[in-house]
């Protein structure tokens, strides 16, 4: 029958105190076997170590767009690819002093996989802050392969970075030497193609052709005026007498001169100096003036002899000067065409090597391009590999030092042996509460009263003898003195504890 909660303590009590032997048993059985499960337990100890991502040095703005120092986004996890690494691991098995002699590869395999198990790479609050801890059984191994794993670590990471800026350079430098090649390769190409093709080029033959053409131009033109002026002589030589008297040749120099002289003062009206006939009438002219002064000196008097036309002469001169000149010019222009025929078929050439040309000179540039921009880079990976050898780039440094596990992760030796005092004495207790709940015996009247619904008239109240108060009292004083020797042996147990009695 169940007891009311006002008188459950009550009954507890007095049957912890009715079976006093009992509960001095299940005290020692409770906390002595908890202190055991202390002594007992696989107790883990934790070192770790605090790596700072050092990549804002100085260097960092000094050579910004000339080099390209390593970044990380992922702290903890590019650190994580790193230690797990079969690189990282395989140094860290072949460390005797910490794990032994390993000698199967089996055993290697399993205690890599241990490893990974155990390492651990987090972030910290900071995002350039990451820390590396191992966790084991002995404190000591703890440490030391902390300190370890971290000095690996950071060796590891140096050399790769060293090796990944070299492995870049040599690369970029490979291309360079093979674009450098290929440049040279396309350059020599363009260059024997112009040699055995020296037509020139589309701008210059242009050019030579309008020249030919214009020189042609005025060929044709000089031919005009050449022919003209052999007409105006031949009209000239119609109108004059091949001999005349001698008395009559000054006269008719005279009026020759007065005839040219007119023909001249025509043409200036509508022609400049230069034009061809004024030219010509002006030479006409002196020629005559000079035939004239001759003829005055001479001082001979008229006889009525005939003599030459002086000036059918000069006319004759002047028509053989003309058709000479007109053979000049009538050579000269058909050697300009020819050589203007010469050029057309050079041009023919040239537009047919034209497609040709550009392709060589596209592959030549292109080549060039990336020629160049390959020099650039390869500068620029010789500086990057500079900043990483000299440990200028992105680097690790150990912020804080692996710590010495003084305690345990999480469960303590403490926590068990306080925990066995504490439920040590509370087991009797908990027991009897349980018991006093199930027990189904009649333990008050308010169980009556209340659960059967019948009043209780009274209560006659057990009565003890003075042989059972005098066995009562031997039974606590045995009871405290069994609880005060445990206690006194849980005491000493804990001082070996700690003082290393029990190691």
């Amino acid at each position: 029958m169940a007891v009311p909660i006002t008188r459950l303590v009550r009954e507890a009590v007095q049957e912890v105190s009715q079976h006093k032997v009992l509960a001095a048993l299940l005290i020692i059985v409770v906390s002595f076997g908890i202190l055991a499960l202390g002594f007992l337990w696989p107790y883990k100890y934790t070192s770790r170590s605090v790596i700072f991502v050092d990549d804002q040095n100085i260097i960092r703005p000094l050579m910004e767009g000339s080099a390209v120092t390593t970044k990380v986004k992922d702290r903890a996890a590019d650190a994580r690819e790193i230690i797990y690494s079969r690189q990282v691991l395989e140094k860290l098995v072949a460390m005797q002093d910490l794990w032994g002699v390993l000698t199967t590869p089996e055993e290697k395999e399993a205690k890599m996989q241990e490893l990974r198990k155990k390492i651990k790479v987090q972030n910290t609050r900071s995002k350039d802050f990451f820390a590396i801890s191992y966790t084991d059984k002995d404190p000591d191994r703890a440490y030391w392969a902390t300190l370890k794993i971290t000095q690996l670590f950071i060796a590891v990471t140096d050399e790769s970075k060293k090796a990944e800026s070299r492995a870049a350079y040599e690369f970029v430098d490979r291309q360079v030497k093979a674009y450098q090649a290929q440049l040279q390769a396309s350059e020599q190409k363009l260059k024997d193609f112009l040699s055995k093709n020296v037509e020139g080029t589309e701008d210059e033959v242009n050019k030579k052709i309008a020249r030919l053409m214009s020189d042609i131009e005025s060929a044709d033109l000089e031919i005009k005026e050449v022919r003209a002026q052999q007409e105006v002589i031949r009209k000239q030589l119609s109108g004059e007498r091949r001999v005349v008297a001698q008395e009559r040749a000054g006269s008719e120099i005279r009026q020759r001169i007065k005839a040219l002289q007119n023909q001249l003062d025509t043409l200036r009206l509508s022609y400049k100096d230069t034009y061809p006939d004024i030219v010509s009438l002006k030479q006409q002219i002196a020629d005559l003036q000079q035939a004239l002064q001759e003829e005055l000196e001479s001082g001979r008097k008229a006889t009525g002899d005939a003599v030459l036309n002086p000036i059918y002469q000069d006319l004759r001169t002047e028509l053989a000067k003309a058709e000479a000149r007109m053979q000049t010019l009538l050579t000269r222009r058909a050697s300009l065409e020819q050589l203007l025929e010469k050029e057309k078929l050079r041009m023919e050439k040239i537009q047919k090597n034209k497609a040709r040309i550009a392709e060589l000179t596209r592959d030549y540039e292109v080549n060039k391009e990336i020629y160049n921009d390959l020099l650039k880079r390869r500068e620029k990976a010789r500086v990057s590999m500079r900043i990483d050898v000299e440990g200028h780039g992105l680097r690790y440094r150990i912020q804080e030092p692996p710590s010495y596990p003084l305690a345990p992760d999480k469960i303590r030796f403490e926590m068990f042996a306080a925990g066995g005092l504490v439920f040590g004495l509370l087991a009797p207790f908990g027991l009897a509460l349980v018991f006093v709940q199930l027990d189904p015996r009649v333990r008050s009247a308010d169980q009556i009263e209340q659960q059967l619904e019948i009043p209780v008239l009274a209560t006659i109240p057990h009565w003890r003898t003075a042989s059972e108060r005098r066995s009562e009292r031997r039974q606590w004083v045995a009871f405290a003195s069994v609880v005060l020797v445990s206690l006194g042996v849980y005491g000493g147990l804990l001082w070996m504890h700690y003082t290393g009695g029990l190691a």
